[in-house]
């Protein structure tokens, strides 16, 4: 066999090699996904007595990290200070995570809303 033939042989292989490892996470991803979406919400269960606790700390996080970033700056002057590009951009994730904060600790008021609201829209089936 010549070394042209070896290594067209050779790309074949890994090329085929690859198409059956993709093949293999595309039939296997939703499986383990639903594996895994399983374990977490029977974890999840087992943290409802816990609830309010978890609540009241998160909470408790997000006064305190509001305070970190507002609290007045001690080397700045009466005049004000200008807020360099950090603080900015501290204040605005600050901002996001208290959304996302705010969406999940709220979800059991409007999850049922959703879900109820997405079914109304479906589009009958005949």
């Amino acid at each position: 066999m010549s070394a042209a033939t070896r290594t067209r042989w050779s790309e074949v292989g890994a090329l085929t090699s690859a198409g059956t490892a993709a093949a293999t996470i595309l039939c296997c991803l939703p499986f383990a996904t639903g594996v895994i979406g399983a374990t977490v919400a029977g974890l999840g269960a087992r943290f409802v007595p816990l609830q309010p606790y978890l609540v009241g700390m998160s909470v408790g996080f997000l006064t305190y990290s509001f305070y970190q970033a507002y609290r007045p700056d001690p080397t700045c002057a009466v005049d004000g200070c200008d807020l360099t590009r950090s603080v900015r951009r501290r204040r605005i994730v600050l901002w996001v995570v208290t959304l996302a904060v705010v969406a999940l600790l709220t979800a059991s008021w409007w999850a049922n809303w959703v879900i109820y609201w997405e079914s109304v829209t479906a589009e009958p089936q005949s």
